[in-house]
């Protein structure tokens, strides 16, 4: 397809009905393809399916010149985009379960286990998984090529059009090649092997002190994650690991035993080396072995380079009240990445007399604003830390057009942009409830709401006054920031639509996914928004 087509679709898109602020309803995406002449493969049609799933609004809307930028990567001839075809190898407890999800958010590619396959063909009674059955139930092994084909059944489906990750096959040489084999069928073969590298001694430790709960598949380590029934001096045993959520008594796998581990890792090293050597030799495939022996950011960290996986960069947005303390928390837990506040960034620039630090000491101590040029260097330095390697969440800027172009630019440089933006959304009207009925404890920073969430000492008939509101904990009086009042309030929301609506106007236009979440709802509800517009499981 050609760029002036690109172009000549988006402006067509612009003018037309189906334009909803950008983003566009899936069935009238490809009404609107059509109309511009633009004949999808099916190849693109599996496209449009995945990227629907995976970065569709919490409306159900898809954002139109992401999609159309993706698509037109597409070869000129029509032929489909090569596959991602990729991989992944390791010893047990060598830490691809930790990494795995992280791949496949970034690549939107499925990981695809044969255990996995196996059960989901018997299932649904294909022709493959049908034989299978018979194998098993006979007491036989499944063979190679029944795997094979419940595989090659299993990628032809629409979430497998940009690729796919194996994971438990190829195990052996003569697996790898069969596999070669079926993909010649179509063209394609792999690309991309990872291997995640632990020595023995310390994969023993990992392995041996590992128990699960069964039903729930959830796992505990006597030494790195012990469940709460666990006091870390005795024995572990059925009756002192339980689960932690349903008391449930836990167990050990017969083969994560020190006696059984030490024929799997042999078994593994006979099995995978050659593996290694046989893609070693294929002059389009890139083997890595990646030192799984280190902290998880740094294993992450060569994992994302040997993928060329960028890092998730999001913004939080949202005026005073809006909700993104309360929810800021889950986002660092789902996605595993730092949120970055610029006046934590700064205190601590300051505190430890970075470069940047002192620069920006001078700056205050003369009772000066700190330039918007030494907060970009202050995250410049801040991101580079290992804890950043998955990404990072940006909250309290940019404020403004010309801090978010500053940070485009900072961002470029390593090749990288803005991922996502989500602001949390909430009418002035109830905001101004919210706020002015807020109280804090200076020393300890907890807060209170005449209303929502009142202090013991307060009984909810006088006018809030340091007399009546009162910490929980220390009894301390309670104060009311300056700007938290309904007098000054109003200006500060003001403001910050004045200069938040320029900002995501200008975000929209790039490649980065923007979402303006109902903030005015149950708790859980907004989540839900949140973690849709992330991409997050709930």
């Amino acid at each position: 397809m050609a760029e002036a087509q690109r172009e000549f679709l988006k402006v067509r898109f612009r003018a037309s009905e189906f334009n909803r602020d950008g983003l566009v309803r899936a069935d009238d995406l490809i009404q609107l393809l059509g109309e511009g002449g633009a004949k999808l493969t099916d190849a693109q049609c599996g496209v449009l399916f995945e990227y629907g799933k995976c970065f569709a609004q919490p409306s159900g809307l898809l954002n139109f010149d992401r999609f159309i930028d993706f698509i037109f990567e597409e070869p000129e001839n029509g032929a489909a985009k090569t596959r991602q075809i990729m991989i992944l190898l390791g010893p047990p407890g060598a830490g691809k379960g930790t990494h795995a999800p992280n791949i496949v958010r970034a690549l939107a590619i499925p990981q695809l286990s044969t255990g996995d396959m196996l059960r989901e063909a018997v299932a649904a009674c294909t022709d493959v998984g049908v034989k299978a059955k018979e194998v098993m139930a006979a007491g036989g092994l499944v063979s190679d090529d029944i795997v094979l084909g419940i595989i090659q059944d299993r990628v032809k489906a629409h979430d497998c059009s940009n690729g796919f990750i194996l994971d438990g096959f190829p195990r052996t040489q003569f697996q790898a090649e069969a596999l070669d084999s079926m993909l010649s069928g179509t063209s394609e073969e792999v690309r991309t092997v990872i291997e995640f590298n632990v020595p023995d001694e310390v994969l023993v430790e990992r392995i041996t002190g590992r128990w699960i709960h069964k039903a729930s598949g959830r796992s505990y380590h006597v030494k790195f994650s012990p469940p709460k029934s666990y006091d870390g001096l005795a024995v572990p045993n059925a009756e002192n690991m339980r689960d932690d959520q349903t008391g449930e008594p836990l167990m050990q796998r017969p083969d994560d035993t020190k006696d059984a581990l030490p024929k799997r890792l042999q078994g593994y090293h006979a099995e995978t080396e050659p593996i290694l050597s046989h893609y070693q030799a294929h002059r389009k495939c890139k083997v890595t072995r990646v030192d799984a022996n280190r902290a998880m950011e740094e294993v992450w960290r060569d994992t994302a380079a040997a993928l060329k996986i960028p890092r998730q960069i999001v913004l939080l947005l949202g005026p005073p009240g809006a909700g993104k303390g309360t929810h800021a928390p889950k986002i660092v837990g789902a996605l595993k990445i730092p949120q970055l506040s610029t006046g934590d960034m700064l205190r601590e620039a300051v505190a430890n007399r970075t470069e940047v630090g002192l620069r920006a000491q001078k700056v205050m101590a003369a009772g000066e604003l700190v330039s918007d040029d030494i907060v970009v260097d202050i995250i410049n330095s801040r991101v580079k830390a290992a804890d950043c390697s998955l990404g990072f969440i940006l909250d309290g800027f940019p404020r403004t057009l010309a801090q978010a172009r500053a940070l485009d630019a900072m961002l470029a440089a390593t090749n990288e942009e803005l991922g996502f933006v989500v602001e949390f959304n909430v009418p002035d009207e109830v905001l101004v409830e919210r706020i002015s009925g807020r109280w804090i404890h200076k020393a300890s920073g907890r807060s209170y709401h005449v209303k929502f969430n009142p202090p013991k000492s307060y009984d909810g008939t006088k006018a809030p006054s340091p007399d009546t509101m009162k910490d929980d904990e220390t009894g301390d009086p309670l104060m009311q920031r300056p700007d938290d009042t309904k007098e000054a309030l109003p200006k500060r929301l003001e403001g910050y639509h004045r200069e938040t609506v320029p900002i995501l106007d200008h975000y929209r236009k790039r490649k980065c996914r923007v979402t303006k979440v109902d903030a005015n709802q149950a708790v859980s509800a907004v989540w839900a928004e949140a973690a849709k517009a992330l991409a997050i499981d709930p």
